[in-house]
């Protein structure tokens, strides 16, 4: 019967028992008569009923399914196969939930619309028969040759311990995430790359990621130890360089505000009302933009330190802006010369070094047109399922979900409902 998602099987009746919809099954006739593994003729020993959950009926009504399986056996002396038990497409062996039940219980948790508790109290059945069905399928996603890195926090610092994170691996170019494990570190990556087979290791070409070392160093010396290439470039993302310009002109408007006032921004403050138009882009400033922001310069800026900062962190959004790679090293270099120049602010001392230390790789990123845009994306999905879950704290029960929570998505188009269902005579 197609609507319980199996074709080879009969609906004998159908009755509401206790709020449920029973629904009793059996095979058809025609396949009473079967032949063994050594090709005698078998014997049927009768039926045996099994109780199946389905998935939910009608107004969200639960559904059990009792299959009469046939029971058979061969009467010849030798057999390796004396007794077995009929099968369909309805249900697997030794199951308690019915296919279409399955693939009901692991749609609601790739589009993170519960737990894999309440999808079990929903079906009536323990927490394992769902689970068993969340399989890892190792064909779910091909070699990636622009792979992007991207870390999110999975369990927050206490006074006994550190905080922890979950890196994901992400194919940059399509969006799909590839992978997750535990943590951050160079030893973390280094053991995630040792554990992929070779043929991935080969087809990676670029490798984008966030301004972590820690990503940044395993990177480098995989190409020695492992079966990553010689060629493979590392990317710097754009995302993660821009937000240290954007901190370090946050954190010289703290600074500069609290020496001329002595205290923490308010609501009044020239400075603190400014604050998110500092950290616009230019081209995003209507002219009212333009005018506030640059009174609260002129009145709170003595120095011309947030300027300078503000200055710095444009030239940082433009190496990423240019069009044509060879027009992005000049506004590297210049972004380079204000960071260092004597005069400059303590704040973009340290983003001097980080611009100068990954140099090829902001180059890299610019010239390949490759950043973390579906990695940061496909990371928000990663949240979602950790929420869902309230949090993670056991990632190797977890990543089904998340591949099951970040993986592709059937699109799906819902039919427009028409309201109006003639012209009007007057339109107003």
């Amino acid at each position: 019967m197609v609507l319980l998602g199996a074709d080879r099987v009969e609906i004998a009746r159908v009755r509401v028992e206790g709020g449920e919809i029973v629904v009793w099954v059996h095979t058809p006739d025609a396949r009473m008569v079967l032949w063994g593994a050594c090709g005698a003729r078998a014997r049927s020993k009768g039926r045996w009923e099994v109780r199946l959950r389905d998935a939910p009926g009608p107004g969200g009504a639960g559904c059990e399914v009792r299959w009469r399986k046939r029971i058979w056996w061969c009467p010849r002396v030798g057999c390796e196969v004396r007794a077995w038990i009929e099968e369909c497409g309805l249900a697997g062996p030794r199951r308690v939930l019915a296919r279409r039940a399955a693939q009901w219980a692991v749609g609601r948790l790739a589009a993170v619309e519960g737990t894999v508790a309440s999808a079990a109290r929903r079906l009536g059945v323990a927490w394992a028969a769902v689970w068993s069905s969340v399989a890892d399928d190792p064909k779910r996603v091909g070699p990636a040759a622009r792979p992007g890195l991207d870390e999110t926090v999975t369990g927050s610092a206490g006074r006994l311990r550190r905080r922890r994170y979950v890196s994901a691996a992400v194919d940059a170019a399509a969006g799909q995430v590839l992978d997750v494990f535990d943590g951050r570190d160079a030893a973390d990556v280094g053991r995630r790359l040792a554990s992929e087979p070779p043929e991935r290791l080969a087809g990676i070409e670029v490798v984008c990621c966030d301004p972590h070392e820690g990503y940044r160093s395993r990177i480098t010396r995989a190409r020695r130890d492992t079966h990553l290439s010689d060629s493979v470039k590392i990317a710097a993302d754009a995302f993660g360089i821009v937000r240290l310009a954007n901190q370090a002109l946050d954190g010289a408007r703290r600074r500069v505000h609290n020496e001329t006032t002595g205290h923490r921004g308010r609501k009044r403050d020239p400075l603190y009302h400014a604050r998110k138009l500092l950290l616009t882009g230019a081209e995003r400033l209507d002219a009212a933009g333009w005018d506030k922001m640059l009174a609260a310069l002129d009145a709170a800026d003595p120095a011309d330190e947030i300027r300078e900062c503000w200055v710095a962190k444009e030239h940082v959004r433009d190496i990423f802006r240019a069009h044509d790679p060879h027009d992005a090293a000049p506004h590297l270099d210049e972004a380079i010369d204000r960071c260092e120049h004597p005069s400059a602010p303590p704040e973009l001392a340290t983003l001097a070094r980080t611009l100068r230390r990954r140099h090829t790789e902001i180059a890299t990123a610019v010239r390949t047109r490759t950043s973390n845009a579906r990695t940061e994306a496909a990371n928000t999905r990663t949240n979602h399922a950790k929420r869902s879950a309230r949090g993670f704290p056991n990632l190797a029960d977890n990543r089904p979900r998340i591949l099951l929570a970040a993986g592709p998505k059937a699109r799906q188009t819902q039919p427009v409902t028409q309201i109006r269902t003639r012209r009007p005579s007057l339109v107003a």
